[in-house]
């Protein structure tokens, strides 16, 4: 499992952490991708279960190149990612 060595928002760290419980793996971290200052996490399955967080933005992607779907919070550049 790859391991983070920097801080998520608190809201990420909890979509996070339960798709890890739940048998989740993080497949990739890109740090200071789109932009500098921002963070993806991209998961090796799809989202366990739909989360409700209100400082976080749903979208679907559902674009093969990229991604199923992700989290991104509204004001840190932070993203959480599911693949197909």
């Amino acid at each position: 499992m790859k391991e983070l060595n920097f801080e998520i928002t608190p809201s990420i760290a909890e979509i996070l952490n339960a798709e890890l419980n739940l048998g989740n793996s993080i497949v990739e971290i890109n740090k200071g991708w789109p932009e500098k200052d921002s963070v993806l996490i991209i998961l090796e399955k799809p989202f366990h279960k739909n989360y409700k967080i209100p400082d976080l933005i749903f979208l679907s992607i559902n674009d093969p190149h990229y991604w199923k779907e992700e989290y991104t919070h509204k004001i840190a550049k932070q993203s959480i990612a599911c693949r197909f």
